[in-house]
């Protein structure tokens, strides 16, 4: 009997062995995050450019309504692009994070999100430096309209205590910034067959609510549709799921499963010699 009892005495000690060092990992680790979007306009709607994902303490705020756009968002809103906004919040945040989230899913080109269309990411974020989620992207087709939260403490990932809340958060159309840099019309379009957002003639304005895209109405788009359903004020636009990451399953408790067949032979052991004896 004294075999068996080491046994089990054995088992137990190998168990928590590989549960206490696995639990405590799992309780100092910085938490995996997976971050989605997805283009929840109708068919032949809008479409919007590869998003610009920024994680900081919640002191990143590149533009303010009513207010001349800076260089870094007239660029985004006019042409899409992102590396401009992105130097800009690496030089004064040096503790945050950020990436270009594509579409990986219905997208078209260079990670456009079509209609429909989905992309996903994991981070690993820090509770403290990371606490809030900051996004930019230009819609499709226009010539200087974006989106992006004005307030950046607007999506909070983080609770005061460290602890992640996560969860989903939806634009509809009328979050819709017009970045006042460009007058509207084909020339200088981006995202219409036959214009080149380079085309530029300059408006003086400031940053204001426009979820009018009329003037765009009916141009064909590289995509191949033309855009015909023009968004209202209460048009899904664009989702952001924040969740927890799948984790998988440790090493240890594969170590630990592998080595249930050799418990359960000493034990048949121990129970023959004991017969025998």
């Amino acid at each position: 009997m004294s075999l068996v009892k080491n046994t089990c005495r054995l088992s137990a000690l190998i168990l928590s062995g590989l549960l206490l060092p696995l639990s405590s990992v799992q309780a100092s680790s910085v938490p995996n995050v997976s971050v989605s979007i997805s283009n929840l306009s109708p068919a032949n709607g809008l479409s919007f450019t590869p998003v610009f994902l920024a994680f900081h303490d919640g002191s990143f705020d590149p533009f303010d309504v009513g207010t001349k756009a800076s260089s870094a968002i007239q660029v985004i809103a006019e042409r899409g692009m992102s590396a401009e906004l992105s130097n800009y919040f690496s030089s004064n945040h040096p503790d945050g994070l950020s990436h270009v989230l594509t579409a990986t899913s219905n997208g078209f080109g260079p990670g456009v999100f079509l209609p429909g269309a989905y992309g996903t990411v994991e981070f690993a974020l820090d509770p403290i430096k990371h606490r809030y989620l900051s996004y930019f992207s230009m819609l499709l087709p226009s010539n200087d309209r974006f989106l992006g939260n004005d307030n950046p403490r607007e999506i909070t990932l983080f609770d005061s205590n460290g602890q992640f809340v996560g969860g989903s958060f939806q634009d509809n159309a009328n979050t819709i910034w017009d970045s006042g840099t460009e007058q509207d019309g084909r020339f200088g379009a981006a995202f219409v067959a036959g214009s080149s957002s380079a085309g530029h003639v300059g408006e003086d304005g400031v940053i204001q609510s426009n979820f009018d895209f009329s003037v765009y109405n009916g141009f064909t788009t590289p995509a191949g549709f033309d855009f015909n359903n023009l968004p209202g004020a209460t048009t899904p636009l664009l989702r952001i799921d924040v969740a927890p990451a799948p984790v998988p399953l440790p090493a240890a408790v594969w170590l630990f499963g592998s080595a249930l067949p050799l418990f359960g032979w000493m034990r048949r052991r121990s129970l023959a010699s004991n017969l025998s004896a």
